[in-house]
């Protein structure tokens, strides 16, 4: 009889509308929370409480912020999570984080850190390429303790304003990548501020693969990410998760909730559920 190896067998069940979803999968996202500058109902106080129930509707194990600053991600945390990153003002504590929150009960972090998108990414706080602000990235090898498996994980938030700086923030980042990972499998998710068509979404696309795109089951929500609390009139996705060969993608999602006091942040949160081949 012939042999069905783990990942076939897993895509043949959801081929055939088996809505089990193996225990070894786990919840990834890439979450840009909006930084605590708006005015009511806008305001981090107000948002706080949605966003939580955000994470916790969706069950995310592990998930890339951006814009947070260091008060909003110790009020994401609580008692389960624990997260890798620096600020981009120092690599420490000062200015918006794009960092990697992690369930404490199912991963291990065994080494990360951030760096500069830049023309000297270790230095904190510098400004390459007309880049409006300064931007970083940061990255983690975790294992998963329900599997022993082991995977590298990066998280950034390009600029808004210079192209030149998106394809060059990104072409950094997918080299360091591609030399960090050493064969590992691979993820990259984050605010790319650039639209499918893009140099900067293509770059990435060149070493990995678009989460939407190769999803098992049927995208579910809307294509666009940006909701600029109603205003925004963006169709199409900033915000993605690219993975490597080694995943499957079990599921992939656009969470667009929008609760009675308002809108959980200016981006919609893109989940997608992951299986380690």
């Amino acid at each position: 009889m012939k042999k069905i190896c783990f990942p076939a067998l897993v895509l043949l069940m959801l081929l055939c509308g088996c809505s089990s979803i193996p225990e070894e999968s786990f919840t990834l996202a890439t979450y840009n929370i909006r930084c605590p500058v708006d005015k009511t109902p806008h305001t981090w106080k107000e948002r706080k409480p949605r966003c939580l129930a955000v994470i916790e509707k969706n069950k995310f194990d592990i998930f890339g912020v951006q814009e947070a600053v260091r008060f909003q991600l110790d009020d994401l945390l609580g008692t389960e999570y624990q997260f890798i990153g620096g600020g981009r003002n120092d690599f420490k504590n000062a200015g918006e984080f794009s960092a990697i929150i992690f369930r404490k009960s199912r991963f291990e972090l065994i080494k990360g850190g951030t760096f500069g998108l830049s023309e000297k990414p270790d230095v904190p706080g510098l400004k390459s390429w007309k880049t409006a602000c300064p931007r970083i990235a940061t990255w983690g090898l975790f294992r998963d303790k329900k599997t022993g498996k082991e995977f590298v994980y990066y998280n950034t938030h390009l600029d808004h304003v210079s192209e030149l700086a998106r394809v060059n923030g990104i072409k950094l980042l997918v080299r360091h990548a591609r030399e960090n990972a050493a064969g590992k499998p691979l993820v990259i998710s984050g605010d790319f501020n650039a639209k499918p068509d893009s140099t900067t979404y293509k770059t990435a696309k060149s070493l990995l693969h678009n989460t939407a795109e190769v999803t098992q089951t049927p995208h579910k929500g809307p294509q666009k990410t940006f909701n600029g609390y109603g205003r925004s009139k963006h169709t199409v996705p900033i915000d993605y998760i690219f993975v490597s060969d080694k995943f499957l993608v079990l599921a992939h999602k656009t969470d667009d909730t929008i609760y009675p006091e308002g809108y959980p942040s200016d981006h919609f949160p893109v989940i997608t559920k992951l299986l380690i081949k």
